[in-house]
């Protein structure tokens, strides 16, 4: 059977269908499926598309969940799923980004991120021990989302896994993130409150510097409909708006360095960076850093960043 969007156009299959009805069908009562809001955006020209399907809900303990279909290039097709609880309760947030090319070269992040110090882990620990050996994925942290995430998180970066063998694990995870939600009771205490919100604060705030879609969705979608995609993914209470990174200024030129790569950014380089909406620069620098260590370089100039910016956020890659 198609699905179709609430406009009544019909969505292109992909291969996170199954995975996406199932959550749903998971989730049950436990989201309210009759208050849904809906976003859609799509850019076609010369053969190449960028497209975003976006639909936020709500639950009586979930604050915000997101369900987005995305696309960066013609034929390649993500899903992504964030979904916050409530801070009235004590529970993970469900954070979901599969997509690349798979089987051969799939990007995998699957967390229940604890949203207090206080949370028990251990339901999904060995959940996530059982599947990550199951599916051969690397055992060590994600370092970029290292301080948000839990120490359990299952990820892979373009790396071999097929959609159905990925299905079994992610039931599982569904299925105790389930079992969080139904044992969760009020926690009215202020201070609990207090801390439960400004980690969830920290969490959408570092997925979302961490992001690759925005810089593409700003270029294709333009800025108003990309900051109205990221307000739906990190919106909600606690919730993150691209108003307060707006009046940030851009780092003192000449400041940049790597050490660790042994990296020197120009002034030019580090100028045409500091150009950037302030929320997505740190991931804009670490992603040009990246590509600049793969080349052996040692100086980042702004004729490579502009190469880059062609590479990724211009008609070049994506996932």
């Amino acid at each position: 059977m198609e699905q179709m969007n609430e406009a009544g156009d019909v969505l292109e299959p992909t291969p996170w269908e199954r995975h996406e009805r199932l959550f749903f069908d998971r989730l049950g009562e436990r989201l309210d499926l009759t208050d849904v809001t809906e976003y859609s955006a799509r850019r076609c020209t010369h053969g190449k598309q960028v497209f975003s399907h976006t639909r936020v809900y709500q639950g009586e303990k979930l604050d915000r969940v997101m369900v987005s279909r995305y696309s960066l290039r013609l034929g390649r097709w993500g899903l992504v799923i964030f979904a916050y609880p409530r801070v009235d309760y004590d529970l993970p947030a469900f954070l979901l980004h599969v997509g690349g090319q798979p089987p051969e070269r799939t990007l995998l992040t699957l967390d229940l991120a604890p949203c207090s110090s206080t949370l028990d882990l251990e339901p999904f620990a060995r959940v996530a021990h059982a599947h990550r050996a199951a599916l051969e994925l690397p055992d060590e942290r994600l370092p970029l989302l290292e301080s948000v995430t839990s120490p359990h998180l299952l990820h892979c970066t373009f790396k071999p896994l097929e959609p159905e063998r990925f299905f079994t694990a992610f039931d599982a995870v569904v299925e105790t993130w389930c079992r969080y939600i139904d044992q969760a009771a009020p926690d009215m205490d202020a201070k609990s409150r207090q801390a439960r919100g400004e980690r969830v604060l920290e969490l959408k705030r570092v997925i979302f510097e961490n992001d690759p879609a925005f810089p593409v969705f700003t270029q294709s979608f333009g800025q108003s409909m990309s900051d109205t995609l990221a307000e739906a993914a990190f919106g909600g209470t606690p919730g993150l708006t691209i108003r307060d990174f707006q009046d940030v200024p851009p780092p003192a030129v000449g400041s940049w360095a790597n050490k660790k790569l042994g990296l020197i950014w120009s002034a030019d380089a580090q100028k045409r960076v500091g150009e950037a909406p302030a929320i997505i620069r740190p991931m804009i620098r670490r992603i040009i850093e990246k590509d600049a260590a793969k080349e052996g370089r040692d100086r980042i100039t702004v004729e490579f960043v502009t190469r880059c910016e062609k590479k990724y956020w211009t008609g070049g890659g994506g996932v």
